[in-house]
């Protein structure tokens, strides 16, 4: 097992990758409440091949961001090559100057089996992938001759005709570190029942491999579901970790001093009980009497939204591109509804504190 992976201490919190939102200022969000690896937003590998001025911007980091594994998508193995080349020589170039801006973020490449997007897999890429094991092989081999950083890949527990056992008895000879699954079929997408034996069956089949268990984690209660069912060695949280980058420290609260499961969507109280629930519902769910409660919570909530844009304004000339993380922040408030109309106009800072101090 890779020294990086072997590093942590189970269960082994991961920011699944997510277009359009695993970007920097997230990352860090993530990071800072908890997560212990970070993914980019899907990379085109070939758009890395040719250099694309777009792509490479993918690859720039804020200081202060740490375990950023790369995911790469796309059908060209030679592309796949030359991507991890670059990845390989790139050195860490930070969008604001800071201190130890010479450190390279960058601990892995992961290659996406598990992208359902109709874009992507009319391509052959993503999840199309797993319905096409040769060429799969084959980039994954491209990848793997071409560094030295551990190499993993994402994959769903079924495409078509192909289940994930399948998929990875013809892999698993490969010296993949890492394979993260998302426990439901490309005919799903992400909603719909979690299969947890494929990802049991994943586990069994690469009992030495560090094996995530991903899809429909939304509470430290999905977190321990998927932990228990699955024997797997951590989860990857993608869609449950939007307007709720603190998850992954209530889940590492709750496995450091095991109690109450958290039935909350808020970040904890200063001072308060990490086991204590203070909100009686969770993401997913339809919220339950909240009021009062939700209103008590409300400072910490707009603090995280605050420190989020500040963060997003580092790499960003307004805050129009964060608009769709911001409303995230505030479902299941009693006055939901009202901030998200005034927060899909928002601009400028001055326009979100403005928004928040009502």
């Amino acid at each position: 097992m890779p020294i990086f992976w072997s590093k942590f201490k189970k269960p082994i919190l991961a920011l699944a990758p997510m277009a359009g939102y695993t970007d920097s200022a997230f990352r860090i969000l993530c990071l800072e409440n908890g997560a212990d690896v970070v993914y980019t937003e899907m990379i085109s590998a070939e758009g890395l091949a040719r250099q694309n001025k777009k792509t490479l911007k993918m690859l720039e980091f804020l200081p202060g961001e740490k375990n950023v594994i790369v995911q790469l998508f796309g059908t060209n193995p030679e592309a796949f090559g030359k991507a991890t080349e670059i990845i390989g020589k790139r050195s860490h170039r930070s969008a604001v100057s800071g201190p130890r801006d010479d450190i390279n973020p960058i601990v892995g490449i992961d290659v996406n089996f598990g992208c359902p997007a109709k874009k992507v897999f009319h391509t052959g890429a993503g999840a199309a992938l797993m319905n096409n094991k040769k060429m799969a092989r084959e980039i994954v081999e491209a990848v793997l001759k071409n560094t030295k950083l551990p190499v993993s890949i994402k994959i769903r527990s079924q495409v078509k005709n192909t289940t994930a056992e399948e998929f990875i008895e013809y892999l698993k000879d490969l010296p993949i570190a890492m394979v993260m699954v998302h426990g439901r079929t490309l005919a799903q997408g992400f909603s719909g029942e979690i299969n947890y034996e494929a990802i049991k069956n994943i586990k069994k089949l690469l009992p030495k491999v560090i094996v995530l268990g991903n899809g429909g984690i939304n509470s430290v209660e999905d977190a321990r579901i998927m932990l228990e069912k699955t024997g797997c060695d951590g989860v990857g949280i993608a869609r449950g970790a939007l307007g709720q980058p603190w998850i992954f420290g209530d889940i590492k609260k709750y496995y450091n001093h095991p109690g109450p499961i958290l039935h909350r969507t808020t970040p904890p109280l200063k001072g308060g009980d990490a086991t204590v629930a203070i909100l009686p519902f969770r993401r997913g769910g339809a919220p339950t009497a909240v009021g009062a409660e939700g209103l008590k919570i409300w400072p910490e909530i707009k603090s995280t939204m605050l420190a989020h844009a500040k963060l997003f304004l580092k790499q960003n000339e307004n805050l129009i591109p964060l608009r769709k993380h911001l409303v995230h922040y505030v479902k299941g408030l009693p006055n939901a509804s009202e901030l998200r109309q005034k927060l899909i106009q928002v601009e400028t800072l001055a326009e979100l504190e403005k928004i928040l101090k009502k």
